[in-house]
């Protein structure tokens, strides 16, 4: 679920608690509000991303409010405080609503908070008690085991990693591509491609670079003309450094740099499009038939 926090109101709230939105009190204690918002980070970000709101009864309707402050610290920066205790910190944005929309009372100098947890890929997020947290239905619970395990998993797997190869052009061998793959599942998002020096080939595109790629995937790979074969060593160069940078879905930020040398980095180019077991059976055929023009030649003589 997915929330434009702008645009976020009261009457947008369920009538009860579910697996995205969890409630709170404005009579709940502090100290409470402060450990039951740390867990349900860690719940939260560890289980797809969520809602906390303080300040509201069991249906979602405002029951006074929070002050403003909390002691001597505003209430945005104590919220901003218990957030970021939680290791590593998730995305997250808070925003504080005054207008209860019809939905209760909020009285004045209240307000009702709300803390968005997104959706992590690099979890799992460890609550300040050293526990891992999950959400279950309505409920904050502690993950057992084998679930952190899933979840260091996950991250693995989800974490965008992309590497570079070189090819022939299809339909155009002549000329040799650079390309910037996935190895694994997750996309890559916000990609940017440079390298330095510019092949000669490319030297006067360097108003182009960095190239930006909106997303790169499996199954979207992103190929751009270098060089060509005969003239590849040179012309491109040597020594010469890539650098592509790139985010994940939760906009973590990502680099992958290496130097490349087209050189040996293809495999030889191949005469025209034809299956090579086609070619082979022709080349026998015009043996077998040399052989049988050589033996009614050698029969006349």
């Amino acid at each position: 679920m997915k929330i434009d926090i702008e645009n976020f109101d009261l009457t947008q709230l369920p009538d009860a608690e579910d697996d995205f939105f969890e409630f709170k009190s404005s009579n709940t204690p502090h100290n409470d509000i402060k450990k039951k918002l740390s867990c349900a980070v860690s719940g939260f970000a560890n289980s797809g991303g969520g809602c906390f709101i303080v300040g509201v009864d069991g249906n979602g309707n405002a029951d006074n409010g929070l002050s403003l402050k909390i002691g001597k610290q505003d209430l945005r920066d104590w919220a901003d405080q218990i957030v970021n205790q939680v290791e590593p910190v998730p995305k997250y944005e808070i925003k504080l609503i005054n207008d209860s929309m019809g939905r209760g009372v909020i009285q004045t100098d209240s307000v009702i908070l709300l803390v968005i947890i997104h959706e992590s890929y690099a979890g799992p997020h460890m609550a300040p008690d050293n526990h891992y947290y999950i959400r279950a239905g309505a409920h904050t619970v502690k993950a057992k085991h084998f679930i952190v395990e899933a979840i260091w998993a996950k991250r693995h797997f989800s974490k965008p990693r992309l590497t570079h190869l070189f090819r022939l052009k299809p339909e155009e061998e002549q000329a040799i591509q650079l390309g910037i793959i996935a190895l694994t599942d997750a996309p890559a998002i916000e990609v940017k491609i440079n390298i330095s020096p510019l092949p000669q080939m490319i030297s006067h595109c360097e108003s182009l670079f960095p190239l930006q790629v909106s997303v790169i995937d499996r199954n979207n790979p992103f190929f751009f003309d270098v060089s060509t074969y005969d003239r590849a060593k040179e012309p491109f160069g040597k020594e010469l450094h890539l650098k592509v940078e790139y985010c994940d879905l939760a906009g973590n930020p990502y680099i992958y740099e290496t130097k490349v040398e087209v050189s040996g980095s293809i495999s030889p180019i191949t005469i025209g499009n034809d299956n090579p077991a086609k070619i082979v059976r022709a080349l026998e055929a015009i043996n077998k038939a040399l052989l049988q023009l050589t033996k009614f030649t050698q029969k006349f003589c």
